[in-house]
């Protein structure tokens, strides 16, 4: 015969099985997976409004709201009358080869310029023939876009 054990209940009820699991490895990562992928998105939808920071360009208003591609090649005249291209200031007479080159490299690829309205008109011309000397097909030119009036009712 067996001894009679009053406590045979309570033990049983004394074994606590959590049930909540810890976190583990891979709840850990995807929570930094989801932070990583949405600072990826941040920065991607961000970067089409990140320009040139060293070159000051005042740029004269337009009411054209249409815009160019993202892989255009952008030149830059500053105030000074200095061209920057490729993140490189160029005078006059290496502004052609450096198109020439860039146009070879990247065919079809458009060219914006980027003129302050203060730069004299023969130096946007004068970058204009060297992109189209240099095999450029398409040249355009930036402006801002004029702020919309609004009208009351």
């Amino acid at each position: 015969m067996k001894p009679f054990d009053p406590h045979k209940q309570s033990k049983a009820l004394r074994q606590f099985k959590p049930t909540r699991q810890r976190a583990g490895v891979f709840t850990i990562a995807t929570a930094f997976c989801d932070a990583a992928l949405l600072m990826l998105a941040f920065f991607l939808a961000v970067s089409p409004f990140v320009l040139q920071p060293g070159i000051q360009v005042d740029l004269p208003i337009s009411t054209f709201s249409g815009g160019a591609r993202f892989s255009s090649m952008v030149l830059s005249i500053t105030r000074g009358g200095w061209f920057y291209f490729n993140d490189e200031r160029l005078d006059s007479g290496r502004l052609p080869d450096a198109l020439m080159e860039e146009a070879a490299r990247n065919p079809g690829i458009p060219l914006i310029i980027e003129a302050d309205r203060d730069v004299d008109l023969g130096r946007i011309v004068e970058a204009w023939n060297a992109a189209m000397g240099a095999g450029v097909q398409e040249v355009s030119i930036a402006t801002r876009i004029a702020g919309v009036e609004e009208t009351s009712p």
